[in-house]
């Protein structure tokens, strides 16, 4: 079979970046998996509490619930998962200490039932279940009734190192990140259904918005960026906090890529001579405070965002093939580039990285290996014109 190479233009860009995309995200069966593991943990809690019973629910925060969820470049692709066990009693009921340890005494007997065997470990603030590819981090709480909560769904949470309740909302965040592409949403739906597509039977989490991608893509590079320094990284919250305020709608997903990533520290405040990251649901929190003592984290933040914008900017940079496949490995990565290699229905791609692409001797046509007689090694292209 002998086939000829393509160069690849702007159209073909949204499909190499929508396969290479979909490498960061958990499989349909990791996803039953994880929904599956935290309703057993939800049973066992409820049996534990049995002699006490409240409104007690676990669910999901975090990127699972946002719909970012991207795999641990740095610990073999690992799943992690975050949830709340939210304890339906009063704070003045109980201790941040005593919450904490009936919880763990709970996820114990979970445990002893568990199959496959998982560990438990305790943090700080949470404990953490651990499966062979999975850890899930499961945060102790109990509803905030205030008037200073964020919304209806603040919790109070355990902090081993505060004597005072701190204050979340995961859920309202959650809710504020879904509005911000609430447009976006309403328009693909529409489209869907001039299509024919029966949208209710199409299930929420496979329908992702332009803002969801980009957030996976900042948190891939970020952590291809900081290799060798991973605890210099800015955390997930204030990149996904940043990269929603500068959400804007566009045409493609790279024209919105593009201009989250240019405008990412635009929307870092100055208060006091301090970096603000606000909780968009939760004011009083700043997600950057650590910044203060640590200025090297407002200076990371800063350095990390000059690269993400130049970097994805030199994906679309010059056309063909391997121009923008450059692109791509440099933000994304080797096996998403491989990804949207094959996303361009091109085999001769992922035939030159394994050493399969073949030359015909005599004429030069390229092939792949097997397809015909006589032919000798293409040597992998190294991608000229521009800075790995």
């Amino acid at each position: 079979m002998t086939i000829s190479l393509e160069q690849t233009g702007f159209r073909d860009l949204e499909k190499v970046l929508g396969a290479s995309i979909s490498t960061l995200d958990i499989t349909e069966n990791e996803r039953a998996q994880v929904t599956s593991r935290y309703e057993s943990v939800g049973e066992i809690l409820d049996k534990h509490w049995a002699d006490s019973p409240a409104n007690n629910r676990v669910y999901v925060q975090g990127s699972f619930a946002l719909g970012t969820m991207t795999r641990k470049f740095h610990r073999n692709d690992d799943v992690d998962i975050d949830l709340v066990v939210l304890r339906g009693i009063q704070a003045a009921s109980t201790t941040q200490s005593d919450l904490k340890e009936d919880t763990g005494a709970g996820l114990r007997k979970f445990v002893a039932a568990s199959q496959p065997k998982a560990s438990l470990a305790e943090s700080e603030r949470c404990w953490t279940l651990e499966y062979p590819g999975m850890h899930m981090d499961i945060l102790p709480a109990v509803p905030d009734t205030s008037p200073e909560r964020g919304s209806d769904d603040g919790i109070l949470i355990t902090d081993h190192d505060v004597r005072a309740w701190q204050r979340s909302d995961p859920r309202g965040y959650a809710s504020w990140f879904r509005q911000v592409t609430r447009e976006e949403v309403m328009l693909n739906e529409v489209l869907l259904a001039k299509r024919g597509v029966d949208v209710d039977a199409v299930p929420a989490w496979t329908r992702k918005t332009t803002l969801q991608l980009a957030v996976q893509v900042l948190k891939r590079h970020r952590d291809i960026y900081f290799t060798g320094r991973l605890n210099q990284r800015p955390s997930s919250i204030v990149i996904t906090t940043l990269a929603a305020r500068a959400y804007q709608r566009g045409e493609n997903l790279f024209e919105v890529l593009q201009g989250i990533s240019r405008s990412l520290v635009e929307h870092i405040q100055m208060i006091n001579g301090q970096h603000v990251v606000a909780n968009p649901v939760m004011p009083e929190e700043n997600f950057a405070d650590c910044w203060a003592n640590e200025r090297w984290r407002a200076a990371a933040m800063f350095e990390w965002a000059e690269a993400v914008s130049r970097d994805v900017n030199a994906i679309a940079a010059r056309s063909g093939n391997d121009n923008v496949l450059k692109g791509v490995r440099m933000v994304l990565g080797e096996t998403a580039a491989l990804a949207g290699a094959r996303a361009l229905s091109n085999p001769l791609v992922d035939a030159r990285q394994s050493g399969f692409l073949r030359a015909e001797s005599g004429t030069g046509t390229l092939a792949i290996a097997g397809a015909a007689a006589a032919t000798r090694p293409v040597r992998p292209h190294i991608f000229h014109g521009g800075g790995m």
